[in-house]
């Protein structure tokens, strides 16, 4: 008996595997985490994710059968696994899928003129006795359309119809082409209407997906214009979005999320560098994006490592245009101290390296080069005195610091004992208040 116990459980032990391994394997899973959060699941966290899949496929396969069978159909068709997907807040239109609704199609049977027998009238037609004839109930009977549905089968038909995804209407097609003409239009006060019912109309919900695509398709174009003007005028249509609280923007990060990068870390967002401040559009970005990872980063989607880590600001940091540096810089600064310490100070050297060459000429053969390499020193010593302060113990040596961090190590050992010493002044601030306090309170 103890035998056939332990045969029967190693059974359905293999059973469950093979269960599970049908539905999707560990290298699967293995390569899916990779791909989408940048790291490798541990067993239990496969187990896990394998049962929630199958759990989930399983909700989705039912909730078709029974739309199957409410339809009368005899087997599940793709529209009833539409309708199950979106019984469960799965939207296809983000997966820029062209499917169709498969319609239903009567088929008539047709009658081919070939195989109609010719026959020879046997006697002379009547006019008369053929009109009598029609008369009868019985001619009426035979002469009504053998094809017509039955009243109770149609009127059955509308009860059991599929909530199906219908268009927009027309009065939202036309504020649709309204509001996105007015916020890309040359009328700054109308520009700042139409923002203002962006961030606060809570009937745009139906309309988000065909704005983030919108968006989302305009920056693809209009950084390769390098069209300045209708870059910003649509981050700001990305923040007036934003901050309205009556949307929900999950289901759209993945239009919004590249639209708002690309404008950070271009190589190049205008036609005039010179003379349009190309620099405050990137630190726009960057602050938008900070506030969608702020808003929307949870553990499910991981939006804030895999925006650090998976080549966008990180592989930023490593190119050779000094716009893309800069642009790189600035997000990694608004997405905290962690990020600047594990991303930015490792590679203080080589961008020092990279920088030296356009500081130390007095002549620089690109304008552009030059002011872009000051504005990314004056922001890593902004961004990396204060971790620099925490990372290094007192007394800081010059030496250590130019042998470190490169050129940039003189300015750095400026900017950290500019912050020892702004602590000690503020340090001092505060004991002589609260003695003041205390004085004042025995007194």
């Amino acid at each position: 008996m103890k035998y056939y116990y332990g045969y029967i459980l190693d059974s359905v032990n293999e059973d469950w595997k093979r269960i599970y391994t049908a539905t999707l394997s560990r290298t699967s899973l293995q390569n899916i985490s990779k791909v989408y959060i940048g790291e490798t699941l541990s067993g239990h966290m496969v187990h896990t994710v394998a049962q929630n899949v199958r759990e989930d496929i399983s909700k989705i396969v039912v909730e078709a059968v029974k739309y199957a069978r409410r339809t009368r159909s005899a087997k599940v068709k793709m529209e009833h696994l539409l309708f199950a997907l979106e019984e469960h807040n799965i939207n296809l239109d983000l997966l820029h899928l062209n499917y169709t609704w498969p319609e239903s199609e009567d088929k008539e049977d047709t009658v081919s003129t070939s195989r109609v027998i010719k026959r020879k009238c046997k006697m002379p037609l009547d006019t008369a006795s053929i009109r009598r004839r029609s008369l009868t109930p019985e001619a009426r009977v035979l002469t009504a359309p053998t094809s017509a549905p039955k009243r109770w089968l149609k009127r059955e038909q509308v009860l059991l119809m599929g909530n199906k995804k219908f268009p927009l209407s027309k009065e939202q097609q036309e504020f649709f082409v309204l509001i996105t003409e007015t916020c890309m239009g040359i009328s700054e006060p109308t520009r700042r209407d139409a923002l203002q019912r962006l961030s606060s109309d809570s009937s745009l919900q139906p309309m988000l997906p065909k704005l983030s695509l919108f968006i989302g398709e305009a920056v693809k174009v209009n950084v390769v214009q390098q069209n300045f003007a209708l870059l910003l005028y649509l981050m700001r249509m990305v923040h007036s979005l934003l901050v309205n609280p009556n949307l929900k923007l999950q289901n759209y990060l993945h239009l919004f999320i590249p639209a708002v990068l690309s404008c950070t870390v271009s190589r190049q967002v205008c036609a005039f560098p010179a003379v349009q401040n190309h620099w405050a559009l990137r630190e726009y970005a960057a602050n938008i994006m900070a506030e969608l990872v702020k808003t929307f980063d949870s553990d499910d989607n991981s939006i804030m490592p895999r925006v650090i880590n998976c080549s966008i600001y990180k592989a930023g940091l490593q190119s050779s245009s000094l716009t893309t540096i800069y642009g790189s810089l600035i997000g990694l600064s608004k997405m905290g101290k962690y990020a600047v310490r594990g991303c930015v100070i490792p590679q203080i050297r080589a961008i020092s390296a990279i920088i030296e060459m356009h500081l130390t000429k007095e002549e620089s053969d690109n304008d552009l080069n030059k002011q872009a390499a000051i504005y990314i020193r004056h922001r890593l010593l902004k961004m990396s005195a204060p971790i620099l302060k925490n990372m290094h113990e007192p007394p800081d040596i010059l030496e250590q610091y130019s042998r470190k961090y490169g050129f940039l190590g003189c300015s750095l050992y400026d900017a950290v004992l500019l912050e020892r010493i702004m602590d000690d002044v503020v340090e001092e601030a505060n004991e002589q208040k609260l003695s003041a306090e205390i004085a004042a309170m025995d007194s």
